[in-house]
């Protein structure tokens, strides 16, 4: 009896441990990305590494953000600097790399806001940089200071 008693309990506590490991999760952010269906990566940020999930902001459509190309100079720079981004409306081409550079005192983010592509952290003394590939008007924040870090990126054609 004493045996029959000791399996059921480790059957027990092995489902319910397998099912606190279960690997899904019902927070938000795993919800969160191109039209609510998928999530930026999870994993560590490097300094102006940027996230290349496809973008479905901006005023026209399927509109697409992507990382700069690696060593690509920025046609329009914002500096961040005092807890904002300078300047916080910015107008560019479509295939111009926008660059954010971090003279702050503090990391941040330039990230849009339905978190379908980000700088990811942006160190301080580092940079981020982005593109569009279609014309619209894009919201963005600092995920680290979203309430008082904002700006807005015009593509035109």
């Amino acid at each position: 009896m004493h045996h029959l008693l000791r399996a059921t309990s480790a059957l027990i506590l092995t489902l319910a441990l397998a099912a606190c490991g279960s690997g899904t999760s019902s927070s938000p952010a795993a919800s969160v990305g191109p039209a609510t269906a998928s999530a930026p990566s999870a994993a560590p940020a490097t300094a102006g590494a940027p996230s290349t999930a496809p973008s479905a902001a901006g005023g026209g459509g399927s509109a697409a953000c992507a990382a700069a190309a690696a060593g690509s100079a920025p046609t329009v720079t914002v500096t961040m600097k005092n807890i904002a981004y300078s300047p916080a409306a910015v107008t560019a081409k479509v295939g111009d790399v926008i660059g954010w550079m971090n003279n702050d005192t503090t990391p941040h983010t330039a990230t849009l806001d339905d978190n379908t592509c980000t700088t990811e952290i942006i160190n301080v003394g580092a940079s981020g940089a982005l593109t569009f590939s279609a014309p619209g008007t894009y919201a963005y924040h600092c995920t680290i200071h979203p309430a008082i870090m904002k700006g807005t990126i015009t593509i035109t054609g």
